[in-house]
């Protein structure tokens, strides 16, 4: 039982990593935006290569996590494939776990290539082995955060990738600024310290501080835990919305079809 469900889902995971990984919202908002945010904060700046390997990490791999699980279930609402995945025997939480696991692998990929790249061009010190783990734990949780974050906010009942992304970006961009990434913790305010628990950005940067610096500002099981409770909390949240909401998707692809119907039966009687 057990097997074939984690097949059921491997299958589904595969299915959404071929399918959308060459999309325009992915590639934009997974790719180009960290790339030209970085380069924005770095180009006439002072910056170590510490800092900018914590920066592009960070941007990296929330950016990536949050352009595959977004875009899914708006995509397949439209295009009526959802309605078929639905009358299969497949459960909504497999359907759920298989946009996680796929929107997941592809930021693990994408930022862990990154991050071996800029570590050997800029050999980057690290404290020691036990930080190179602590760095690919922390890219490792933020990929299952951040997707997890990105199918919360597909929770809304539309089939318009473009109502979806707005919403993420409105909540992706005060995350990241408030997260310690541009402002280090030590040197923030303490308002500002407030928000940035608000962030679970925080507790990525925090930890990759303390892997390659030393200079984080909590401990790394504090910023470990804090990761796993933001994830904890935002899948149960989502299975939950998702769970109310996939009826009111399903109504709207219902009353779409009845449209495009009574839209062709108008022309056949013009003709």
């Amino acid at each position: 039982m057990i097997k074939d469900s984690l097949q059921r889902i491997w299958i589904l995971s595969k299915k959404n990593i071929s399918l959308y990984i060459k999309k325009g919202p992915v590639l934009i908002f997974g790719l180009m935006f960290p790339f030209f945010m970085t380069l924005s904060w770095v180009i006439g700046r002072e910056i170590s290569f510490n800092q900018v390997f914590i920066g592009i990490i960070s941007m990296t791999s929330f950016f990536t996590a949050t352009a595959i699980s977004p875009v899914v279930l708006p995509i397949e609402t439209r295009e009526k494939s959802l309605e078929r995945i639905l009358v299969s025997p497949i459960s909504l939480k497999e359907i759920l776990l298989g946009i996680i696991i796929a929107s997941s692998l592809y930021s693990l990929i994408i930022t862990s290539i990154i991050a071996l790249i800029f570590a050997l061009l800029f050999s980057i010190v690290f404290t020691s082995f036990f930080g190179i783990f602590l760095i690919f734990l922390g890219i490792v949780l933020m990929s299952i955060l951040g997707s997890s974050l990105g199918l919360l906010i597909a929770a809304n009942p539309t089939d318009m990738t473009s109502d979806v992304m707005i919403i993420m970006n409105l909540i992706k961009f005060p995350l990241l600024f408030i997260s310690g990434i541009f402002i280090p913790l030590q040197t923030m305010p303490s308002h500002l310290l407030f928000l940035a628990f608000l962030s679970p950005i925080t507790f990525l940067t925090d930890l990759l501080r303390y892997s390659v610096g030393g200079s984080n500002y909590f401990t790394y099981q504090f910023d470990i835990g804090m990761l796993f409770i933001w994830i904890v909390g935002m899948i149960i949240l989502g299975y939950i919305l998702h769970k109310r909401t996939m009826p009111k998707r399903l109504a709207e692809t219902g009353k779409k079809k009845k449209m495009m119907m009574m839209k062709k039966k108008m022309e056949v009687m013009k003709k």
